[in-house]
């Protein structure tokens, strides 16, 4: 018997409504106007960009979180040739907070779908691959979803990140039950379906885009509209 249904966030439930660069760009746009020496925009996103390309690399080959502390740390402390203080260290991350969250839109069928869920009875979390746990619940806070659920389990909290079943295990210790009789639901063949299901939880793969290439989840749809049947019979 499923007793409980997770969540990934980016693209499953949620999406940026501009372009993620521009995104990124328009936090950074920000943050250089409290910078003790000027730093041009540009040159700050060039910083971010070298910064990020190498902390990728090292969580995705290892599966480790690089919280957003560390990361902007290391992008103010390269900006300005000097640690920053505690305060634009505080302000910038806020700063990239508000940014992510307020450019966060749910897809238009995930409400009606986690009411018919919650409202049958089963238990609903959230994992994500995110390098702030603020901005993850930010997002739900801020599009109406946190009311849904019990749980949001993200890298930055545990420090592990999808496909790495260390969270997967993790997620399932807070309700207290066993993979089978979780499903997981995500839009990423890699992280959420192959994360989940090396753990032994049933997958849910939704492919918003219309990708064609085979998958190993139990379940694909193109929509949470379209897996509305199966969520029903769980």
């Amino acid at each position: 018997m499923i007793k409980a249904v997770f969540f990934d966030l980016g693209e499953t439930l949620v999406t940026q409504n501009i372009e993620d660069n521009m995104v990124t760009k328009k936090a950074l746009n920000e943050i250089a106007k409290l910078l003790p020496r000027p730093t041009p925009p540009g040159d700050l996103f060039k910083i971010y960009q070298r910064g990020y390309k190498v902390n990728h690399a090292l969580r995705s080959r290892h599966h480790v979180e690089i919280p957003v502390h560390n990361w902007m740390r290391q992008l103010l402390r390269r900006a300005i040739g000097e640690d920053p203080e505690e305060s634009l260290l505080e302000k910038a991350i806020s700063i990239i907070v508000d940014s992510r969250s307020s450019n966060a839109v749910a897809f238009k069928d995930v409400t009606p779908a986690l009411e018919k869920l919650s409202q049958g009875g089963k238990k609903l979390a959230v994992i994500s691959n995110v390098s702030s746990h603020e901005v993850a619940v930010e997002i739900l806070r801020r599009v109406e979803l946190m009311r849904f659920f019990d749980h949001v389990v993200t890298s930055a909290q545990t420090g592990i990140r999808k496909p790495d079943p260390g969270i997967f295990l993790y997620a399932l210790m807070q309700f207290g039950i066993r993979p089978r009789e979780a499903v997981h639901v995500g839009d990423s063949e890699e992280h959420d379906v192959m994360g989940a299901k090396s753990v032994g939880m049933k997958t849910v793969l939704v492919s918003r885009r219309g990708h064609s290439e085979a998958s190993l989840a139990d379940y694909r749809f193109r929509s949470l509209a379209e897996a509305g049947n199966l969520f029903e019979s769980l």
